[in-house]
């Protein structure tokens, strides 16, 4: 269908919250990190509206068939010299500043700038808020070049956007309309890098849309009374969106109970010792932002878990327990090389540059959140280490060290997964998925640091839709090897 042809105008105007830490790079290391965000005018964050709209195509693939050709009316394509405009326009999300205002156009007015999370993100151009990530081996040690850091936002921060549809009248384009709406609650509706990793889940917080046909002087008039800000939605309907009903994912949440001590990553700060030296080795924190009654606050010093530190160890056994059920032992005859099985990649996804495959890389199915605990839900533990002479059973002479640890604790990771590419993927990758899940959860598999001194247990359970149907996949496989 062509613009020119379009007489009906659907708008919305809305806000996304960062349910987690957001890393949208401009693809530039900054000569210190390994990445840089992308920043607006003001030098804010901002979300690019390249990036939702490409979002937003591949998820209305996804619900409707793999259908490209229908993605295509509706954003557009350019293939050789045939092409078409998108019918779609996706402007760039502008940044709240603490009173739930969008930051729009260049800001010349100082004082805004020294607004308490606007002035928290200019400052992180210089000293930003980043992650340490390292890909391990399957001997659970560091792989060679395989250190690397990513600038992130941190969580809690939101941003107003505005997306506009044509259609040739309100009939033929409401359907549509609400379908590219739902997608803002699809499970897998994240921004940026290391979406599998815990990162750029996007949370919708409040929508106002409105359908002008312009063929009508009454609604014509409405329209141009319409405000452009981001925030003016004085003339549009506030709605409640719900998740798409066709969705192929599933969701659950690992309820896990902290049997001891852990600590996951390297921080900087203590949580107690203000006046002292801090610990030689701390618990990860990052600051998150809360928002009550419409106003933002910085929270700083939460304890977080990131989810590439539960899926590293995840991914792990999985591999272990796939190789059980497939038969695939190391010994004499087959030596298992430190590549994970391929069988697997649907789940956890697969890079550009493996050679074992001639596709171009594929994200994968399972993905997991961060989360941030609150100091009330643990306990601070701070313990002396020393390095023993393996030979006279003394102290190594200058190995003194101390470590600040957390004790017990709630976590309540949320879970998502893709369920035709686990079933595609066969019986043996889905019984090692919940033998996996099972050993987290039955305090056999540990995350973190330390583990291999008793740290980092944990017990719980996966509940949910994707529990229930782990649970009645492995009773039917289990019927059909009895029978």
């Amino acid at each position: 269908m062509n613009r020119l042809e379009c007489s009906t105008l659907f708008i919305t105007r809305f806000t996304l919250e960062a349910a987690t830490a957001l890393s949208i790079s401009t693809g530039n290391p900054d000569g210190v990190f390994d990445t840089a965000l992308v920043r607006d005018a003001n030098g804010l964050p901002a979300l690019p509206g390249s990036s939702l709209a490409g979002v937003l195509r591949h998820l209305w693939i996804e619900t409707h068939g793999n259908d490209e050709s229908a993605a295509d009316n509706l954003f557009g394509y350019q293939k050789r010299k045939d092409g078409e405009a998108s019918r779609l326009l996706v402007s760039w999300g502008a940044l709240l500043d603490s009173q739930g205002q969008p930051a729009e156009g260049l800001i010349t007015d100082q004082q805004r700038l020294e607004d308490e999370l606007y002035k928290a993100v200019l400052d992180q151009q210089d000293t930003p808020v980043y992650r340490d990530r390292v890909r391990l081996t399957h001997r659970g040690a560091a792989a060679d070049k395989a250190k690397f850091d990513r600038a992130v936002l941190p969580a809690g921060h939101r941003f107003a956007v505005e997306i506009k549809l044509w259609a040739a009248s309100p009939e033929a384009g409401q359907l549509e309309w609400d379908a590219l709406l739902s997608l803002l609650r699809h499970p897998a509706f994240r921004l940026g890098g290391s979406t599998r990793a815990g990162l750029g889940k996007m949370m919708l917080v409040e929508l106002h849309q409105g359908c002008f046909d312009l063929k009508k002087a009454e609604q014509r008039e409405q329209y141009y009374r319409l405000g452009h800000g981001l925030a003016d939605t004085q003339a549009l309907k506030k709605t409640e969106i719900q998740p798409p009903a066709t969705s192929d994912w599933l969701s659950g949440e690992l309820m896990l109970s902290a049997k001891g001590l852990w600590r996951i990553g390297q921080g900087k700060d203590s949580l107690h010792r203000q006046n002292e030296k801090p610990a030689d080795l701390l618990p990860k924190l990052e600051e998150c932002i809360i928002w009550k009654n419409g106003q933002g606050q910085r929270q700083l010093k939460m304890p977080l878990v990131p989810a590439s530190s539960v899926k590293g160890a995840l991914a792990h056994r999985l591999a272990f327990h796939y190789r059980r059920h497939a038969g695939l032992w190391n010994c004499e005859d087959t030596v298992l090389n430190d590549d994970r099985p391929e069988a697997l990649h649907s789940l956890l996804g697969w890079i550009k540059n493996d050679s074992s495959r001639e596709e171009t890389g594929q994200a994968g199915a399972l993905i997991l959140d961060d989360i941030h605990i609150t100091l009330d839900q643990v306990q601070v533990a701070h313990l002396m280490h020393n390095a023993i002479d393996r030979f006279t059973g003394g102290v190594r002479n200058r190995m003194l060290f101390d470590e600040e640890s957390l004790l017990g604790g709630e976590l309540a990771i949320p879970v998502a997964m893709k369920k035709s590419e686990l079933k595609n993927a066969g019986a043996k990758v889905r019984k090692a998925l919940k033998d996996t899940l099972d050993d987290l959860c039955e305090g056999r598999l540990a995350i973190g640091s330390k583990t291999s001194t008793g740290n980092g247990y944990f017990t719980g359970q996966l509940t949910g839709p994707l529990a229930d149907w782990l649970n009645q996949a492995d009773n039917t496989d289990s019927n059909e090897e009895a029978a």
